[in-house]
């Protein structure tokens, strides 16, 4: 990442919490845990390998209040397999089609 491009990133916020997402709009929701947040992305632990560009509908609560958007993929890294030689994996998303609202509050909680 140039030095520019780090420059123009949304401040972030390292903060674990559990979000509920569906992988491509199909099947049932799964948790998983966020690593950071911005206004316009997320960074999660994922059960399984993701592909950039790959669509997930998102549901989060921060402060009370109920986000719920889609993200695309940005990036997708293995991690060291855990417990039981598991795979996991290091996803970036970036928000779609986040409301103005809950982008305000993010953007609130990064500047925190």
């Amino acid at each position: 990442m140039t030095g520019e491009e780090r420059k123009n990133r949304a401040k972030r916020k390292n903060i674990v919490f559990d979000i509920k997402m569906r992988f491509g709009g199909k099947g049932d929701y799964v948790t998983v845990a966020t690593k950071d947040i911005s206004a316009s992305g997320l960074r999660i632990i994922s059960p399984r390998l993701l592909e950039p560009n790959d669509l997930l509908e998102i549901k989060m609560n921060i402060g009370g209040q109920d986000i719920q958007c889609n993200g695309k993929v940005v990036w997708c890294l293995l991690l060291r397999p855990g417990i039981g030689n598991v795979a996991t994996f290091d996803v970036g998303l970036t928000f779609c089609d986040l409301k103005n609202e809950d982008r305000v509050l993010l953007e609130q909680l990064t500047e925190k």
